[in-house]
């Protein structure tokens, strides 16, 4: 069932609503969302396998109607473009359409909770010139804690696309795509994972854009662990694994 639509989200709403029936609007959001991901990702990551997901979701649509799907694009743009700050526009939608799977338990974070997450990141931002943090959010659904905490540092005057790299994980695709989508827009160095957290299980990883623009794989291996403590700590919970051994150079 459809929440109250916020006036800034009619317009896309609307369009999601093109086929008047043919297609559930929650269908049509997830195909946006997925393929929007993939046509991002595929450009600076390509792989067969996620281009073989985009086709197999295109087909479904006759020719006119896969117009749509650039109408959306235009228009989410706008929506960013018209934001005064960092916004979590996608889980808002996805909350006014109705999206969220309760049945899944899954429960989007609310903006009060990233606001004190995001303060609780600013408070240790690392101050060294070429240094930064990992954020990591292991239940990421649409980017919200991420998103609020680039916020921050915005806030604060610190430059959230050189001092924090972000690394998102959640086991719904669309969350996924949504977090991955939202994070390029804002130009947020980040990888995001598909897979369940407590098992370590990655069926996909996305690097946003600005991994590659911005030369992260070689900050990364060159970031030193501080100290003894840290490293058997990470060592403990399979993070130096996970983060800094994934980009070693071989």
């Amino acid at each position: 069932m459809k929440q109250d639509i916020n006036l800034k989200y009619r317009n896309f709403i609307n369009l999601l609503d093109f086929s008047k029936g043919k297609f559930n609007i929650k269908d049509v959001f997830n195909d946006f969302v997925i393929i929007y991901a993939i046509a991002i990702k595929n450009k600076f990551h390509y792989e067969q396998e996620d281009e073989d997901i985009y086709f197999s979701i295109i087909k479904k649509y006759k020719k006119d109607e896969l117009d749509i799907f650039p109408k959306l694009i235009v228009e989410l743009q706008e929506i960013y473009m018209k934001e005064r700050e960092i916004r979590d526009v996608l889980g808002e939608i996805y909350f006014q359409i109705g999206s969220i799977k309760k049945e899944n338990k899954q429960f989007f974070s609310p903006k009060s909770i990233g606001i004190i997450n995001s303060i609780l990141v600013q408070a240790h931002t690392v101050k060294k010139e070429n240094d930064f943090n990992i954020i990591y959010d292991p239940t990421c659904g649409s980017g919200t804690l991420l998103l609020y905490s680039a916020k921050t540092l915005i806030d604060n005057n610190i430059d959230y696309t050189k001092k924090a790299f972000y690394w998102a994980q959640d086991n719904d695709f669309v969350c996924f795509c949504m977090a991955y989508i939202q994070m390029s827009i804002y130009g947020m160095p980040a990888l995001v994972i598909l897979g369940d957290t407590i098992s370590l299980q990655e069926n996909k990883v996305y690097y946003t854009p600005e991994f590659f623009i911005g030369g992260w794989k070689k900050k990364i291996e060159k970031k030193k662990i501080n100290n003894i403590e840290d490293k058997e700590r990470f060592d403990k919970n399979g993070w130096y694994k996970r983060i800094y051994c994934r980009f070693k150079t071989k």
